[in-house]
């Protein structure tokens, strides 16, 4: 098996993760397209994303604390008992917060627009 040098078992976990993860997103793109088809113009679709945007930040910052608060479980998902997996876990545990604050500036630069807020203060600067 050339496409995967571990175990089976493993790849099939991935395998299934994987098209788990594919599934969710196929969903989410046909509930929107069906949304979509629903609405009639761009005004409509504007007035709806302004409706949900609070309710989408909140859910964003919720699922970065379901990270942090399950990241040291998570290792034992992928690694188990193996050789070589407490040094993983290890490197695993030393990114944790790391990954977690980038994820929590992207939010607030991207998501809640603090950026555009920012600039939008400065007098003269953008119209």
């Amino acid at each position: 098996m050339a496409a995967c040098s571990r175990s089976l078992p493993i790849c099939r976990r991935w395998f299934f993760t994987l098209s788990l993860v594919a599934l969710a997103g196929v969903i989410a793109v046909g509930l929107l397209l069906w949304q979509a088809v629903g609405l009639g113009s761009l005004a409509v679709v504007s007035e709806r994303v302004g409706q949900v945007k609070p309710y989408l930040g909140w859910l964003r910052l919720a699922l970065i604390t379901l990270l942090a608060l399950a990241w040291p479980r998570l290792p034992a998902l992928w690694w188990g008992s193996r050789d070589g997996a407490e040094s993983q876990r290890s490197r695993w545990m030393a990114l944790r917060w790391r990954v977690v604050g980038w994820l929590f500036v992207i939010e607030l630069v991207l998501g809640q627009n603090l950026m555009g807020r920012f600039l939008g203060t400065i007098p003269g600067s953008f119209p």
